[in-house]
């Protein structure tokens, strides 16, 4: 009996502890959804967590006609797309040659690209911003892709280095004894067979540069070339008043796309993850 009721005691500490975690989770969110709806007389009169009086899109046009939300969105786009594929490509090469290609000082090659771990982005800033200078690439794409490409190659190696780790020797070698080269092979049997791994980094490395707010803050400096981080500061007016429905709709559009994006691919991300924990 002492069990049963033990064991129901820990059901519902259980279920208010994951409640709990779920409002804390949600409940911004949901914050920041309501209060984009809400217009300049809700946020006088009503209290912050009011559900507005009304249902109002009038924010979301003010986001689209008022500033460059769209120029923003194209350039995150472009700068999103310029990291990932550059460093898709060559954090899974190396990845893999690293884990499946022995040869003398493989694994101090690893040690040396797992040295950028320990470097933080921010000592770079300075250096980076003086170079681009004298290179003249400051406010350009390649000035914001770059840093990103280079300082997310060691995360990323290392976690195809784990993936790859993994892959079943035998397929490869018998594609190898059956007449495919080393690029075909890697080409036609590997990746398709790391579509998980491929996607889990492509899922957070996208994230993260989406959301990237101090590249393209200090690489940057013409409307022309803001990104959508960047473009939230078009809502805060003169001696620092903010138009809060607009901003508010500008932050929702803003993560829609990552939540998005986070939805469709969480369950290969999640398989991705998972897929080196255990050697069957």
């Amino acid at each position: 009996m002492n069990r049963i009721i033990k064991r129901r005691t820990l059901t519902v500490l259980k279920t208010l502890v994951a409640a709990v975690l779920l409002v804390i989770q949600v409940y911004p969110i949901f914050y920041v959804v309501t209060s984009s709806m809400k217009t300049t007389d809700d946020f006088r009169h009503l209290a912050s967590y009011a559900l507005p009086s009304a249902f109002n899109l009038e924010n979301y046009v003010k986001v689209f006609t008022t500033s460059s939300m769209l120029t923003y969105f194209k350039n995150s786009i472009i700068i999103t797309v310029g990291v990932l594929i550059p460093l898709l490509i060559i954090s899974f090469m190396a990845g893999f040659a690293l884990s499946k290609i022995h040869f003398k000082g493989n694994k101090r090659v690893l040690e040396f690209l797992m040295l950028g771990l320990m470097l933080p982005f921010q000592v770079a800033l300075i250096p980076l911003f003086t170079i681009f200078n004298n290179l003249g690439i400051l406010n350009t794409y390649p000035a914001v892709i770059l840093p990103q490409i280079a300082f997310s190659l060691s995360y990323s190696i290392q976690l195809f280095y784990s993936f790859s780790k993994f892959l079943p020797d035998e397929i490869i070698e018998a594609a190898i004894i059956d007449g495919c080269s080393p690029f075909r092979t890697f080409v036609e049997i590997v990746v398709p067979m790391s579509t998980n791994s491929l996607l889990t980094v492509a899922t957070m490395q996208g994230v993260f540069t989406w959301n990237d707010f101090i590249n393209a803050y200090t690489f940057t400096k013409s409307t022309a070339m803001k990104t959508v981080t960047l473009g939230l500061n078009d809502f805060v007016g003169f001696m620092g008043t903010t138009d809060w429905g607009a901003t508010f709709a500008a932050i929702t559009v803003t993560v829609l796309p990552t939540f998005i994006f986070y939805f469709i691919t969480s369950k290969y991300m999640m398989s991705g993850l998972t897929a080196g924990a255990v050697k069957e």
